[in-house]
């Protein structure tokens, strides 16, 4: 499924550990809270798991929040469902005006 989302930020980690490589990114999407019952107004970050660390590297560059097209695809173990980040792009933000830039 291919949304349109607002990116906080992103991170990832390439190396050893214990003689394990890790070779990880993720990145940060802003989500409304639950507020179906009430007891919960705005929004939140969460942490979506990327693959390779290169793809999160070729996203350090940008300022963030940053606006992005993702393309997610539900996994599952069988017994827990999750969503991974398939893709990520970049959508180009307009240009701030005089009236924007207040």
């Amino acid at each position: 499924m291919l949304e349109k989302v607002k990116v906080t930020g992103v991170t990832f980690f390439k190396d050893e550990i214990n003689g394990k490589h890790i070779d990880s990114g993720a990145v940060f999407i802003e989500e409304h809270l639950n507020f179906t019952k009430g007891r919960a107004k705005g929004t939140a970050t969460q942490k979506y798991p990327l693959g390779e660390a290169s793809r999160a590297q070729a996203l350090m560059h940008l300022d963030f929040p940053i606006m992005a097209e993702v393309e997610f695809v539900r996994i599952t173990n069988g017994n827990v469902s999750s969503n991974v980040v398939q893709t990520i792009k970049p959508v180009a933000l307009a240009p701030k005006t005089e009236t924007t830039k207040q």
